[in-house]
């Protein structure tokens, strides 16, 4: 059985499209009830807590470089992953953010998420207040 490359492509926009709405599903699904109580000043910067392979920060107006577990990312930094890579990180109300492969986060100020590209995991705590995604073209809103 012969497959043409323009159904190769075909499927995997498919899947593409899928994956960004999974992601987006599973943020919908963690945030949801969430109350806004929180200072914005939690999510200014995260404490990167895992690093697997291919992981660097991208600090505002310079070059990419290497980051390490426990070193702190500041906003107005990007973390970015490589290919079969991914990272963890722990901002100060415990919020978690899951970076998958060839992902590019924004660390932002208050509770706006700013994905670049790429999927994510968002684990919001109890009482620490709603969230604001950002992907491209596309903007969701939770609040409790």
């Amino acid at each position: 059985m012969n497959v043409d490359s323009k159904s190769i492509m075909h499927i995997q926009n498919q899947i593409r499209n899928r994956t960004v709405l999974s992601v987006a599903l599973v943020v919908f699904v963690f945030a949801s009830a969430l109350p806004k109580n929180v200072s914005a000043d939690e999510l200014k910067e995260a404490k990167v807590t895992q690093v697997v392979q291919d992981v660097k920060v991208v600090p505002s107006g310079a070059a990419a470089r290497p980051v390490v577990v426990n070193e702190t990312v500041s906003q107005g930094n990007a973390v970015q992953t490589g290919t079969q890579s991914r990272s963890e990180l722990t901002f100060r109300d415990q919020t978690i953010t899951r970076l998958g492969e060839k992902t590019i986060y924004n660390i932002g100020g208050g509770r706006t998420i700013e994905l670049g590209s790429g999927q994510f995991l968002l684990y919001v705590p109890k009482k620490a207040g709603g969230a604001q995604v950002k992907m491209g073209p596309v903007t969701a809103a939770i609040s409790g």
